[in-house]
């Protein structure tokens, strides 16, 4: 399928000024929100670089995902020059690209669209291609750039980028989760590469959210709006893969951002499969802690 050929599977126009906090608090606990508005500049890039790798994915997503802090950013950018001026701005700027792109089938994306889509791709690139001193930052600057190559439908690049990101951080979060968006139908793949990336994983609860990601995915694949012969379709395909993996997960209680993810598609699968109990379970875990997918597959809330 060509290049602009594709269903967005991001939902930029998800990523609004009354988007979330998609730091889930980590933008708040650190203060950086009066770091950026006071041009703290030295202080914002002395937290960025005391991060380890999920919370520096965590905050980025949070400052970056959105416009809300257009302003300070764009300052920010033309007052800095510095490696994580440039992971900061790449981030950034893929959420422009995105965002610009919007989310229609890409048959029927205007010239404007396409044009804003591959311009902040192209400065994202730029941008990620920097050298970075640390493994966590490079790591986090290839994580992104698979999400970069993705958009071009360059699937040997992408590829390459979450090899990179994962020799640096082998159980680099954002890095499987955008690399598993490459391998899924929607993009660059399909069921049988999906599922087979997800299995040869070999971090045990990076693997049960994947696992748990690949069955909500193959659930998106086939969604009508009808739930019961859905979920039966669903069943027949995967039944017992479904068993299999519902046997052996437990919802995590902490808050990492991979334990956010794991409840969110837990508790998406739940849903999906008519486990009301479960689901209603997990209610209080995902207060403040609602991740934009699975949910807007199905306009979920």
């Amino acid at each position: 399928m060509g290049f602009f050929n594709k269903l967005i599977s991001t939902g930029s126009s998800l990523f609004t000024k009354d988007t979330p906090d998609y730091s889930y608090g980590l933008i708040k606990k650190l203060g950086v929100v009066t770091m950026l508005q006071t041009e703290r500049w030295k202080e914002f890039e002395s937290t960025i670089l005391s991060l380890g790798s999920e919370d520096l994915t965590r905050l980025l997503d949070g400052i970056c995902l959105t416009d809300k802090y257009e302003v300070t950013l764009r300052n920010y950018f033309t007052s800095v020059k510095s490696e994580v001026k440039e992971l900061v701005a790449g981030s950034y700027y893929l959420f422009l690209a995105w965002d610009r792109r919007g989310t229609n089938v890409g048959a029927s994306l205007t010239g404007e669209q396409i044009d804003g889509f591959t311009y902040y791709l192209g400065e994202a690139n730029r941008n990620f291609s920097e050298h970075f001193s640390t493994p966590i930052l490079e790591a986090e600057s290839f994580a992104r750039l698979v999400r970069v190559y993705m958009g071009f439908s360059d699937t040997e690049a992408a590829q390459s980028a979450f090899a990179n990101a994962v020799h640096l951080v082998p159980d680099h979060l954002l890095a499987h989760l955008n690399y598993f968006k490459v391998t899924s139908p929607k993009w660059l793949g399909d069921l049988e590469t999906m599922q087979k990336f997800v299995t040869h994983i070999q971090h045990n609860s990076l693997k049960n959210l994947l696992q748990l990601m690949f069955l909500v995915e193959a659930y998106s694949d086939i969604f009508s709006n009808n739930s019961v012969k859905d979920k039966a379709v669903l069943q027949k395909q995967h039944g017992e893969f479904i068993a299999d993996i519902l046997a052996i997960t437990v919802a995590p209680t902490d808050d990492s951002l991979l334990s956010i993810y794991t409840r969110n598609y837990l508790a998406c699968l739940y849903r999906i499969l008519g486990h009301e109990k479960e689901e209603s379970g997990l209610k209080k875990q995902l207060e403040g802690r609602r991740t934009n997918y699975p949910w807007a597959y199905f306009g979920w809330n």
